[in-house]
């Protein structure tokens, strides 16, 4: 059982708890949200973050937001983590949503393609109501 079980914090591949600094999770009806809360993305979170969401998504939060609005810059290591979330979902028959980065950061979404392959929204509102249409 994870140390922290009443709000089921899964420990990262060294045992410490997640930083609540880095990341926030929300929920909204059956939605999870994830928000990321630096503005670098970065190799050194990239494996957090991925353990965190795969956690999230084996226990059946299968429609899920990333909140990446906050984030100035998200490096190809992060951005290979969103992938890698995103297939873990894809294969629980689940959704994944994406709030965009800044626009510095976006940079990176539209050169490598993903920008018209993950549900980008402008804010937690519109992604949201997009589960529902």
């Amino acid at each position: 059982m994870y140390q922290n079980s009443i709000n089921n914090i899964p420990p990262n591949k060294q045992g410490a708890l997640v930083d609540f600094e880095d990341f926030s999770r929300e929920v909204v009806g059956d939605v999870l949200i994830e928000k990321v809360n630096f503005s670098r993305a970065t190799f050194k979170e990239a494996g957090l973050f991925k353990d965190r969401l795969v956690f999230d998504i084996l226990k059946n939060n299968l429609k899920i937001i990333i909140d990446l609005s906050s984030c100035e810059y998200i490096d190809s290591t992060f951005l290979g983590a969103l992938v890698v979330v995103l297939k873990k979902m894809t294969e629980r028959g689940g959704e994944i949503k994406y709030i965009i980065p800044q626009p510095s950061a976006l940079y990176l979404f539209k050169i490598t393609g993903l920008y018209g392959v993950l549900n980008l929204y402008r804010n937690k509102e519109e992604a949201i109501q997009s589960f529902a249409s």
